[in-house]
């Protein structure tokens, strides 16, 4: 079974137990309905999909927006259907993703590059030609931005613009496992597509801490007696 595929399988299960299906037997019906719908979006929204990439989020925004529909006109209000839908898809996989981040950050000799590295590759290698990335890069900053994304352009086709920002909601995810004092990086996610920005902004940068780390690195003892000589400026951010 596909990545994409344990996603939805997922979502439907907590979804069944968050709605008390064994208490509810009729919500099992709704469950089937939105498996069936899920099926039908996909076909419905191919033409959305540009590269092998692409394919397995066309699954998880389906999956979205199919339980988003059947549970706002069936069975809850609109923001009831939406918090419950953003609950259950930000949990998938949130243990996982703050322990990995964690152990990331805290076992690496230098959080910064560790952080933002794993930021590239996981836009190189999870995400197709559907997203842009533009990347600024200097020793003491990092700026990943994308003005196109194919959640946002889903459901803007679908009519659902609201519900991109479950996609934005996952990222706090590992976005929280941040923190400046610990690790000296702070990031900023000023605006994204999903709330109603222009563009999706991640911006990473080394707090004060972790210059004051760099600098102690330049520093060594060249002879005993000898304290503070500078041996090397590779560290010293730019």
């Amino acid at each position: 079974m596909t990545w994409d595929l344990r996603f939805q399988a997922e979502i439907l299960r907590r979804l069944r137990s968050r709605l008390g299906v064994p208490r509810h037997p009729e919500n099992v019906q709704l469950i089937c309905r939105i498996g069936n719908q899920i099926e039908r979006l996909i076909v419905q929204y191919s033409h959305l999909v540009v590269d092998e990439k692409t394919l397995p989020h066309l699954r998880l925004t389906s999956c979205v927006l199919a339980s988003y529909q059947a549970l706002s006109s069936e069975l809850l209000g609109p923001e009831q259907a939406l918090k419950l839908v953003e609950d259950v898809f930000v949990s998938i996989g949130q243990t996982s993703l703050k322990l990995y981040t964690k152990a990331m950050l805290m076992f690496s000799k230098d959080p910064f590059t560790a952080i933002t590295n794993a930021g590239k590759k996981r836009a190189m290698e999870q995400y197709g030609g559907a997203w842009d990335f533009k990347y600024e890069e200097t020793a003491t900053s990092f700026t990943m931005t994308s003005t196109k994304c194919f959640y946002h352009d889903f459901f803007t086709a679908a009519e659902a613009q609201h519900l991109t920002r479950i996609f934005c909601s996952w990222d706090e995810n590992w976005i929280k496992q941040i923190d400046p004092q610990k690790y000296g990086i702070l990031f900023e996610r000023p605006t994204t597509l999903g709330y109603g920005g222009k563009e999706c902004a991640r911006s990473f940068s080394r707090g004060l801490k972790q210059v004051k780390r760099d600098l102690r690195l330049t520093f060594r003892y060249s002879r005993p007696g000898k304290r503070g000589e500078i041996i090397s400026s590779d560290h010293i951010p730019g």
